[in-house]
């Protein structure tokens, strides 16, 4: 009973990895708008499993450990693959370079974060969760071709890979998404008041706001640590210091 228990977030997980690797297939056809929305998609059932598992009690190192290769898929090797294919195979050698970044990284974050794992419970955590900077190239190329039906903006793109991928190494805190409650402390009724809200901006704009409003949160949180470490007087240089251990 309790094995099938422990199965039943793993549905989910198995979802995100499909998702993935049909984005993979929809990037290598050249449909990148569809494939930005699978790893999209990839990027809800992520969220999913997590809360299944927090409300069923079924957290299992099988699942972490399952939940990260997955991951890997969907928003390391799908994002690289659609980042590729958009633009970076233009450039050559430096364009593969590039793409590859947001694997190399995500891994390393993923391997880094399963081994300082002490608590299936976060509130928040170091460094730019990879589900966020996929999500974040993702709806850059939907934002893209939403409005010009391309690229427009491609040379911003190798910089924004850089910059999303040194992130996901950083010590930059990050807030783990709200629980699904307002009987909850201030602080998550807060966070989940602000999804809500983001959630219907994007459902009324859709396309033309989920960029920004992705991008917004990425900033936010760069800006949040550089104001604590300049509020505690230290090096504002710190809080982009790359590590792949404690």
């Amino acid at each position: 009973m309790i094995r099938k228990r422990n199965l039943f977030p793993s549905l989910f997980t198995m979802l995100n990895l499909f998702f993935g690797y049909f984005a993979i297939i929809n990037a290598l056809q050249e449909k990148f708008v569809t494939a930005s929305w699978m790893i999209i998609i990839a990027a809800v059932w992520d969220a999913i499993d997590g809360k299944v598992a927090r409300k069923t009690n079924t957290y299992s190192e099988f699942g972490v450990e399952f939940d990260s290769i997955a991951d890997v898929v969907s928003f390391g090797a799908a994002p690289s693959i659609l980042i590729y294919k958009v633009f970076f195979y233009k450039i050559g050698a430096p364009g593969i370079i590039l793409a590859f970044l947001p694997l190399l990284f995500g891994a390393i974050r993923l391997a880094r974060f399963n081994v300082n794992l002490n608590s299936f419970e976060k509130e928040n955590y170091s460094g730019l969760p990879i589900p966020f900077m996929a999500v974040t190239l993702s709806t850059y190329v939907i934002f893209n071709y939403d409005l010009w039906e391309g690229l427009r903006f491609a040379p911003v793109l190798a910089p924004l890979v850089i910059l999303l991928s040194i992130l996901m190494v950083s010590s930059v805190e990050y807030d783990a998404v709200p629980r699904l409650s307002f009987r909850e402390n201030k602080k998550n009724t807060v966070q989940l008041s602000m999804m809500i809200i983001c959630l219907a901006i994007t459902f009324i704009f859709r396309e033309k706001v989920m960029f920004p409003l992705v991008f917004g949160f990425v900033l936010v949180g760069l800006f949040r640590s550089l104001f604590r470490q300049d509020k505690e007087g230290e090096d504002k240089d710190e809080v982009l210091d790359v590590y792949f251990s404690d």
